[in-house]
């Protein structure tokens, strides 16, 4: 072989090589394993994470949502009581109301351990409890045990999310 053909080899591997491993770290990666560093960053810096307990016992819902909306669902079917998981992306007015609702201050009012006097769940009704990642920092906000607002605006946006997980079962 000549000089020229085996340099043109060697830059077509290496044009390859690379091109493959960009391909490879920007999209197949995420393809194979969604719960990537990138991913773990972003729940890192926002995320949500609801879960329902009391009466509905083992076959509660829960949820986690992260910065750019994606949301995986877990529930139990209606039809065979099988554990289903459901993922997409919450429609963008509920975004958006989560964006204009959750603020600091909200989450650290709201965030303040109570003794509560009367739950739901002490009545085999339902209560919620919500882990927020806001900002690096975590917030627990339980409509049993801690001081939420039942008429606020952030309690409302995530009132939402369960609200539109009912319209996708």
């Amino acid at each position: 072989m000549r000089r020229q053909d085996v340099l043109s080899i060697l830059v077509t591997f290496v044009v390859g090589f690379f091109g493959g491993g960009f391909l490879y770290v920007t999209h197949f990666a995420r393809l194979v394993n969604p719960d990537s560093v990138a991913t773990q960053a972003e729940a890192a810096e926002f995320s949500i994470v609801g879960e329902a307990y009391g009466g509905c016992r083992d076959v509660c819902p829960s949820f986690q949502v992260l910065k750019d909306g994606s949301y995986r669902y877990q529930f139990f079917s209606d039809v065979d009581r099988e554990k289903q998981l459901r993922q997409g992306t919450l429609p963008f007015d509920v975004q958006q109301s989560l964006k204009r609702s959750l603020d600091t201050e909200a989450l650290v009012d709201q965030s303040q351990t109570i003794e509560p006097t009367n739950c739901n769940s002490y009545s085999d009704g339902i209560d919620v409890k919500y882990q927020v990642t806001f900002e690096g920092a975590e917030y627990t906000l339980d409509s049993c045990g801690t001081a939420v607002d039942g008429e606020g605006e952030a309690w409302n946006s995530l009132a939402k999310i369960w609200n539109y997980f009912q319209t996708i079962k």
